[in-house]
């Protein structure tokens, strides 16, 4: 049996199809939704991948300099502000109605 690619038009037809299964449960539903986003470029196929801080730490870090609870929580509001993949203008629901 030969191997052969599906077309982006193809894999968009079956996400659609497998979206129309009323079996389906959130997590199925979540997944397929995220293939066609991909598949539409409405957010990318790879994460950025996470870098490790304190990986070339040499000297001890004080413990007030590792708990700073602002600075991390305004960095977190601002990486997931910035991430293509999540829109604060956006509400989203999980639904089984096709999202266009």
């Amino acid at each position: 049996m030969e191997y052969q690619r599906m077309s982006t038009a193809d894999m968009l037809q079956y996400c659609e199809e497998a979206l129309a299964w009323d079996q389906f449960g959130p997590v199925d539903i979540f997944f397929f939704e995220s293939v066609k986003r991909i598949l539409l470029g409405q957010c990318p196929a790879i994460e950025a991948p996470e870098t490790d801080e304190l990986a070339g730490v040499s000297v001890p870090i004080p413990a007030e300099e590792l708990i700073s609870y602002d600075k991390q929580a305004a960095d977190m509001t601002q990486n997931i502000a910035e991430d293509i993949f999540y829109r604060e203008s956006t509400e989203y629901t999980m639904t089984d109605k096709e999202v266009n």
